[in-house]
């Protein structure tokens, strides 16, 4: 398999993806947003604006509902904005299946704290299909802030499962800011987002699933944010790296775990430093995506040179002249895979390449020193006829 670095790169997919049959947001946006739809437009010049849950085009019904619900609260105490709302008091963090209403903290400095409203979308259902046995109700967010004579609310994002909310500071001049990451239900991928409080009203500042994002995400990902009192928050993402040269399953245990460190710049989380736990499968993926870009160097560095040349006096020269004698292939534009093996397999850092008719089956052997270098690498080719064992070719 060819190696295509725009389709595999380390980026999920990040369409706005919930169930249609259970919402009908998407359809109700391209029907009264005016978006065009596949039928009506074959060849579109350049592509829409890719819908996210944080969109400021998705229509909103329930936005005027609440805003009249707010006009007889002329308190800024919470117990009053909740029975106007018929909403449950929650502290953060903690879950609803209801209207509920979350003090998150003062983010304007007018000694009122803001409140993060979370609304039900009604269930819209198809009419021959039935709605998941576990499916949970999807959110509307909202941000209600005092102020000094009534509260306001504005939408933070629309037709969102699950999410968690967080008061960060990226720095002047926007200073406090509310952070709000979501996770897809089909990936489980953490997508976070950025809103600004300017006039009691939210703004979005920065979407990860945006465009011109450079939101990296992860394989089994975790979000957090690194608060400090003179510094700016530092976004955190920890999760399992999916590597294009080496194609892992997004729902195995193959892989190596990865801490991206991003910070703001300007109106954006951007990456700033990636660190990778040593591994056996770290390995593997640093020697085959150095030979990818004919490093030797780099390659030379990822094993023992003398037991895997199986040489007294290796030298770099030796192992580049190896590699192009007996290895042609990991310079090529090949994509790998790390197939999941059962537990106990007397080799389960084994690694493939798939070509027409036949299939490389690739057995490494580590040192034992913590640095997981590569001692030996066995190569068995297997044919559509070969029996299992194949043909065999070590280093």
């Amino acid at each position: 398999m060819k190696f295509n670095p725009q389709k595999h790169h380390l980026i999920a997919s990040r369409h706005f993806r919930q169930t249609v049959f259970r919402t009908g947001v998407l359809a109700a946006v391209a029907i009264i947003s005016g978006l065009p739809t596949m039928a009506q437009q074959e060849e579109p010049p350049e592509p829409p604006q890719r819908l996210t849950p944080a969109s400021p085009s998705i229509p909103d019904t329930l936005l005027p509902q609440i805003t009249a619900a707010l006009q007889g609260v002329n308190t800024p105490e919470v117990a009053a904005l909740a029975k106007a709302l018929h909403a449950e008091e929650l502290q953060l963090g903690a879950a609803s299946n209801g209207n509920a209403l979350t003090p998150i903290g003062d983010l304007d400095g007018n000694g009122t704290p803001e409140a993060l409203l979370q609304w039900p979308l009604p269930i819209v259902e198809a009419q021959d299909v039935a709605p998941a046995p576990d499916s949970r109700p999807l959110w509307s967010l909202y941000l209600l802030s005092w102020t000094g004579a009534q509260w306001k609310a504005s939408r933070l994002l629309t037709g969102v499962e699950e999410f968690k909310s967080e008061v960060i500071n990226p720095g002047p001049p926007i200073g406090h800011a509310l952070a709000i990451v979501t996770r897809d239900p089909e990936t489980q991928t953490p997508y976070p987002a950025v809103f600004q409080l300017k006039d009691h009203r939210a703004v979005l500042l920065w979407d990860a699933q945006a465009d011109d994002s450079r939101y990296q995400p992860l394989l089994e990902a975790s979000v957090s944010f690194l608060n400090h009192k003179s510094a700016p928050t530092v976004m955190l993402v920890t999760g399992r790296a999916d590597p294009g040269l080496l194609r892992v399953d997004r729902n195995g245990q193959r892989g190596f775990t990865a801490r991206a460190f991003y910070r703001w710049q300007g109106t954006a989380f951007v990456p700033e430093r990636t660190d990778y736990s040593p591994s056996p499968d770290y390995t593997i993926y640093r020697f085959i995506s150095a030979l990818h870009l004919h490093d030797y160097a780099a390659a030379y560095a990822q094993v023992v040179p003398a037991k895997f040349l199986k040489m007294d006096s290796p030298t770099p020269d030796k192992f580049r002249q190896f590699i192009q004698d007996h290895w042609p292939e990991f310079l090529q534009n090949e994509i790998f895979v790390a197939p999941e093996v059962p537990p106990g397999s007397p080799d389960e850092h084994q690694f493939v390449l798939s070509e027409p008719g036949k299939h490389y089956v690739y057995h490494p052997v580590f040192s034992h020193d913590g640095k997981f270098r590569l001692t030996g690498l066995t190569r068995l080719t297997r044919t559509l006829e070969s029996p299992p064992e194949g043909n065999q070719n070590t280093n």
